[in-house]
């Protein structure tokens, strides 16, 4: 094994708090006041390091990276994806100045900070963890993401809470388990679902070395081609991956908050809600809805106004299943 060390300077507005504890999804797991992570590289996504991020001073994180041989090779690309993943390059100053004069926006900042969530590393992951998504509690999510990688990923070799930590299968790797084998990681009917996107992009040759180099517009129309997976889908795993670049997703979730906040119609048409974002925030969507749509009824009473649904994104550890 080989470890390496890297310094990631941050922008006064990161939050890892926020990183470390909301939307950890495995293999995201928050082990004490570190994050863990393995991460994929190498021409054919064949080669694993593993990560652990912690939070050294205000304008810095420390990542150990730990490299299954003897050699370091990948190192820049490992850097580059964990700059991407926690969002280290968001576009801060753009969205504080979005929040000048709404007052929903500056409530949402004020109690989180512009700290950005996490971006999943490979899109094949993404569309997993949004297939897994459908139909239930943000709690059931890790439990299913986490499982998968225990049944079908590889086994790395690092430990957090004493428990082994997997890397995500590959498409290849999934699409050889068969819809019984799925169901035993509990993931119910998502299961054609997920056989249908593993097969479809194995068949297909993909790697995210390769897919990486795509531009979101030219992976929705790749994506449309799964069966299963529709614009919806299709949109939140391109957002969820490459930060930017697929239409803002609008669920019920979603509906709920803009339409109580913005429309005072709780029950506004998810289309409606969908163009008030797009005209609204524009490029900067996904970023929005991020902080709009996290902790949402902690901090709306300090508007003294409520939301419909509660919001799920707390951190779910790795003893949690």
């Amino acid at each position: 094994m080989t470890l390496r060390r890297l310094e990631l300077p941050v922008d006064r507005h990161v939050d890892f708090t926020h990183a470390l504890e909301t939307y950890v999804i495995y293999p995201w797991v928050q082990d004490g006041e570190e994050l863990v992570r393995p991460i994929r590289f190498g021409a054919n996504d064949a080669q694993i390091a593993t990560v652990r991020i912690r939070q050294t001073a205000p304008d810095r994180l420390e990542a150990n990276v730990q490299f299954g041989g003897s050699s370091s090779h990948g190192l820049s690309e490992v850097c580059d994806t964990l700059v991407r993943c926690l969002q280290l390059d968001y576009p801060y100053d753009e969205i504080e100045s979005l929040a000048a004069g709404d007052a929903v926006l500056t409530a949402a900042l004020r109690h989180r900070g512009l700290g950005g969530g996490k971006l999943y590393p490979d899109l094949f992951e993404a569309l997993c963890g949004v297939i897994c998504a459908q139909r239930t509690r943000f709690a059931r999510i890790y439990g299913m993401m986490r499982k998968l990688a225990e049944s079908f990923g590889d086994r790395t070799c690092e430990t957090a809470g004493s428990e082994p930590v997997y890397a995500f299968p590959t498409p290849a790797q999934l699409a050889a388990a068969t819809d019984e084998e799925l169901r035993t990681c509990g993931v119910g009917f998502r299961a054609r679902a997920l056989s249908s996107a593993a097969t479809h992009l194995a068949d297909n040759h993909y790697t995210w070395h390769r897919w990486k180099t795509f531009k979101p517009a030219e992976v929705i129309p790749n994506l449309l081609g799964i069966r299963g997976v529709g614009p919806y889908t299709a949109n939140l795993a391109v957002n969820l991956t490459y930060g930017s670049g697929g239409s803002a997703h609008v669920d019920s979730y979603v509906t709920n908050v803009i339409g109580s906040l913005y429309l005072n119609n709780p029950n506004a048409s998810p289309d409606n809600v969908g163009r008030f974002i797009d005209q609204r925030w524009g490029k900067h969507a996904e970023p929005v809805l991020d902080l709009l749509t996290t902790d949402t009824e902690t901090w709306v009473a300090e508007l003294g106004m409520t939301v419909g649904v509660r919001s799920g994104a707390r951190a779910y550890v790795l003893r949690q299943t």
